[in-house]
């Protein structure tokens, strides 16, 4: 079966288009701008306006996000340094934040000096380049390699301010993640019981400035290990800050949420009583309408369910259905690039329970009742019969607006996850 996942390309755009003040100009053709374009300004919106005719400069072709240097066969021929360094005047006028000029896969081949062209026109402070993210690496890979690069580029290092007690950073979480508006929003509301508030979102949705003052948190949460690792590692080395880890992986569930609410409370030693009871709370509302939902149809307990996903997704996802719904799991798939350590725990969780054929088998060979993956996935399975009721928990999404912010994560996250799980299976 087709794997629909994002690549290291795909991640290194959108790790610079999850800045608010900062926006990549691409080297390459046309056609490796347009999905990049709209995925970015699908995901975190910054124009008021979405009206063609309104982003005709060139270089933008239609669209407000990504502008590109359009490369033609003549390009790759006679190099692209001329057309390089017209595009590089105009979209440094037009956008006025730090800029990354990341080559095309075929641009990459050409070897342009794009940093001679930089230099010349003296935007060595806020421009920098990345030749190669690693292309067609798991998104998670090239996302990270962008965001050091970043990071180096800034000179944070060089940036010491006393360490503020009261503040946290938000590590891996990106644009590719869905719903990934609310999960900050979820984030902040669930560690305000704890007293802290959030600095940087690294990165969805932050600024620069957030950014150069990141490294005075008094610890780094990482959401999603794929997306963060290095990064905290990172910081770890340069300012001696903390990581937490949910050893459940990212907080999806009443487990995972408590499990890394927990860690947060003990790295700095704070009492994670007012988080817990809000949690509490939350299961006791839960409670209710399960219950209900059980007593006339016995379910979701005994319920199927396969997965296509992260291991920081999946993991969490397939404990806390287990677990907390009695729900069983035929088939988990996990995506290129999953956390190796996160991995081990979900082989070692359903040897464990007994499940240990569900442990990397193809969704498409399964026929379950709730199918968790991408909505390319996602359609296919309903067509082959494999699902009768379907949750779209990564990208590639269907298309649907939201209007209203969502989030898998914390709180919120899993009474969104029970009632679609609910409402799927009972409308089934």
């Amino acid at each position: 079966m087709l794997i629909f996942s994002p690549d290291a390309f795909t991640g290194s755009i959108l790790a610079v288009e999850g800045i608010k003040d900062a926006a990549v100009i691409l080297n390459g053709p046309i056609g490796c701008k347009l999905y990049h374009s709209f995925l970015s300004d699908r995901q975190f919106p910054r124009e008021g306006s979405h009206d063609p005719l309104a982003f005709q400069d060139e270089f933008y072709f239609g669209q407000p996000r990504v502008p590109c240097t359009g490369l033609d066969g003549e390009d790759y021929i006679r190099g692209s340094l001329e057309k390089f360094e017209r595009a590089l005047t105009t979209i440094a006028a037009k956008e006025k934040g730090l800029l990354m000029v990341l080559n095309s896969p075929g641009a990459s081949l050409v070897g342009d000096d794009l940093e001679s062209v930089i230099k010349k026109a003296g935007m060595q402070n806020r421009c920098f380049v990345v030749e190669n993210p690693g292309f067609s690496l798991p998104a998670a890979r090239g996302f990270e390699n962008v965001a050091l690069a970043l990071l180096e580029n800034m000179k944070l290092r060089s940036i010491h301010r006393p360490r503020n007690p009261k503040k946290v950073n938000l590590i891996g979480l990106s644009l590719l993640h869905k719903h990934w508006e609310g999960s900050v929003a979820e984030m902040k509301r669930l560690l305000a019981f704890l007293g802290l508030e959030v600095g940087a979102v690294f990165l969805a949705g932050t600024s620069l400035e957030e950014i150069r003052e990141s490294g005075d948190a008094a610890c780094n949460i990482v959401l999603f290990p794929e997306y963060g690792r290095r990064i905290a590692e990172w910081y770890r080395e340069s300012f001696g800050t903390s990581a937490v880890f949910s050893p459940l992986g990212a907080p999806i569930g009443f487990d995972a949420s408590e499990s890394l609410l927990r860690e947060v409370a003990t790295v700095l030693n704070i009492d994670p009583a007012p988080a817990l009871a809000e949690i509490q709370k939350a299961r006791k509302a839960s409670y209710r309408q399960i219950s209900r939902f059980y007593s006339y149809s016995g379910l979701p307990k005994g319920a199927s369910f396969s997965i296509r996903a992260e291991s920081s997704l999946a993991y969490p996802l397939t404990q806390w259905l287990y677990s907390y719904l009695g729900m069983a799991p035929f088939a988990v798939k996990l995506l290129p690039g999953s956390d190796p350590e996160i991995t081990g725990s979900l082989k070692a969780f359903l040897e464990e329970k007994g499940f240990c054929e569900a442990w990397d088998r193809d969704p498409s060979l399964e026929s379950v009742d709730i199918a968790f993956a991408d909505s390319p996935t996602l359609q296919l399975l309903k067509a082959k019969g494999c699902c009768k009721a379907c949750i779209e928990i990564t990208l590639p999404e269907e298309g649907y607006i939201h209007i209203i912010p969502k989030t898998y994560l914390g709180v919120s996250g899993a009474l969104l996850l029970i009632e679609e799980i609910i409402n799927g299976l009972r409308s089934k």
